[in-house]
């Protein structure tokens, strides 16, 4: 059985997706190949991910019009991957043991899941019930992760939900925002000109495809842990965390460690410990700045006086 691990990123993840990789190789180096679609990468992002041995940096066609929108291009990567056995993750994200365990629920199940916790119903069209004949009752099942998710490329997952969430992506269904999503999150790659205004209160496109297919298909299916495979907060959140789930507040400390090969390896590392560390100031500049102590120093008088 073949295994890939794909994930994919435009610039502003560029690097994450490097960490990410790096991460994979040296923490779960379980994979037959490593595939990274580029949405948008720079050239130095793709030039590191390119000098890492056994990654492959694959480019994704404009299938469709609406290709970037909607995260239409996700289950476009997963249905391209030619592989027996998938295991995609969002390039925002540090995997820190082995996803063999994961692996082995995809030889067992057909499928791996991680639950999100919140209700289905936050990410559901009131119009979708109907479109999809979807049980109100499950509205209040909690939703899994679209950007956490592996799975046979055979059997009932792969043709009752992953073949259907592509489909319904590529006929326009995970376009849209929701109302208070439409201003702040129409931007970049998912830019649309002109909106649909989705009326429930977090339309999430590809995942809401994802869930619902789930829930009218295969209800009864099981989710792994949130805090072990998704935990956003820290690495430390589950004590045996595989998956920090950061988005782009990663501590980026695989970047130096990747497995770069060939000429310039060594100045790629070297890179990757100065932007480790100019990433690390980024999110604590609070503490760099004049004004935090200050305020500190305020509200200790204040108490004092008090």
């Amino acid at each position: 059985m073949t295994t890939t691990f794909a994930s994919a990123a435009d610039a502003r993840y560029g690097y994450h997706l490097v960490n990410l990789v790096a991460s994979v190789k040296a923490n779960s180096d379980v994979f037959d190949r490593i595939a990274v679609h580029d949405l948008g990468l720079t050239a130095h992002q793709r030039a590191l991910l390119e000098r890492i041995p056994g990654v492959e940096v694959r480019e994704i066609p404009p299938f469709s019009p609406h290709w970037s929108q909607g995260f239409t291009w996700k289950p476009w990567i997963w249905t391209h991957l030619d592989a027996e056995r998938v295991f995609y993750l969002d390039a925002g994200a540090t995997v820190l043991r082995s996803l063999e365990p994961a692996m082995r629920q995809v030889a067992d199940r057909g499928y791996f899941l991680v639950s999100q916790g919140n209700a289905l119903r936050d990410l559901v069209p009131s119009d979708y019930y109907e479109v999809y004949g979807l049980d109100r009752a499950l509205g209040e099942r909690p939703y899994v992760a679209a950007g956490i998710i592996g799975f046979e490329t055979s059997g009932a997952f792969w043709e009752r939900v992953v073949v259907p969430t592509y489909d319904d992506c590529l006929a326009g269904r995970s376009l849209g925002f929701s109302a208070a999503d439409a201003a702040g999150r129409n931007h970049g790659l998912a830019h649309e000109d002109t909106p649909i205004v989705r009326d429930c209160a977090t339309f999430r496109w590809d995942q809401t495809i994802l869930n619902i297919r789930l829930a009218t298909e295969m209800p009864d299916a099981l989710a792994a842990d949130m805090h072990e495979y998704a935990g956003v907060r820290s690495p430390r959140e589950h004590p045996q965390q595989v998956i920090w789930a950061h988005r782009r507040r990663g501590d980026m400390r695989y970047l130096k460690r990747a497995s770069y090969a060939g000429p310039g390896a060594a100045r790629a590392r070297l890179f990757g410990a100065w932007y480790q560390l100019r990433w690390w100031t980024k999110l604590h500049e609070k503490w760099f700045r004049r004004s935090t102590y200050e305020w500190k120093l305020r509200k200790i008088a204040r108490s004092l006086r008090a």
